[in-house]
């Protein structure tokens, strides 16, 4: 878009990392050319690093000449200190795309007054461009913002309008929720396959197309399938020995387990350095 178009993240934990991904291996732009503003200078060295990001400490580097101000914060961030003053230092047609989770529209449009907002839920899938995508857009440039949001989200996945910011929020935990499980879940079943003396790969490879191709038939069934579904589900034997396996694994308690002691970065795991 030109050396003059000055897009900024503020945040720079997981979120960004996602973002900057995302952006970089779907859109095509080099994340040398985002500027994000970090707390450290360790955490700048980090991002430069693994991400080649414009990463800086003073926001003043970019804020007077940011066009596109996207607002990354982490549920553990203070909003206010973050987001206090920062509308007096950015030009008044600035863009803000906010993708901090629970961070309402009004909220955003109160620490950034006239300025058109859009909020988006995503999730870490954006990365391979088969991520889930929801968005609101504000009541500055309704209309316009609709438009960003729709060109912006393209590239990254399944897009959804919603018709309110209450039915995103919805929408936002069925996303979070469903991807957690489902990570959670395909790691379980992938150490089930190595326990059952596959290779990582081949577990990973069989884990993919069976979640892959259940999630397809579930989406694009028809007549017939619904009536091969329906036909499945008396076949007891195939289910006992399925349930059978799970048992003999303990693959039952492994969930448990995973979902009691599990971490962010142990349950999504990525690192790219895709750009270095």
């Amino acid at each position: 878009m030109g050396e003059n178009f000055v897009r900024g993240i503020i945040g720079d934990g997981l979120p960004t990392e996602v973002i900057l991904t995302a952006i970089g291996k779907q859109i095509g732009v080099n994340p040398s050319e985002i500027y994000v503003a970090c707390r450290t200078d360790k955490r700048c060295v980090y991002l430069r690093e693994h991400y080649n990001a414009r990463a800086v400490v003073d926001a003043m580097e970019f804020l007077p000449d940011v066009k596109v101000l996207i607002l990354a914060l982490t549920v553990d961030d203070d909003v206010d200190k973050v987001l206090g003053g920062l509308n007096a230092k950015i030009p008044g047609d600035a863009l803000i795309i906010s993708l901090t989770y629970g961070l309402r529209i009004k909220t955003v449009e109160k620490y950034f007054p006239a300025h058109p907002v859009i909020r988006v839920v995503v999730n870490p899938m954006i990365v391979t461009g088969s991520g889930a995508c929801a968005y609101a857009v504000g009541s500055v440039n309704a209309a316009d913002s609709e438009n960003i949001a729709q060109f912006f989200l393209q590239s990254f996945g399944k897009t959804i309008k919603t018709s309110s910011e209450v039915e995103l929020e919805n929408v936002g935990d069925l996303i979070i929720a469903n991807t957690i499980f489902s990570f959670v879940t395909a790691n379980t079943f992938i150490e089930l396959g190595v326990k059952k003396g596959l290779g990582v790969d081949r577990a990973r490879e069989i884990v993919a197309q069976v979640s892959g191709g259940v999630t397809e038939t579930l989406m694009h069934s028809d007549a017939i399938i619904d009536h091969l579904i329906e036909e499945g589900r008396g076949q007891k034997k195939i289910f006992e020995r399925a349930k059978e396996i799970l048992e003999k694994v303990g693959f039952i308690d492994d969930m448990k387990k995973r979902f009691e002691a599990a971490e962010v970065n142990e349950v999504v795991k990525f690192r790219y350095n895709y750009w270095r």
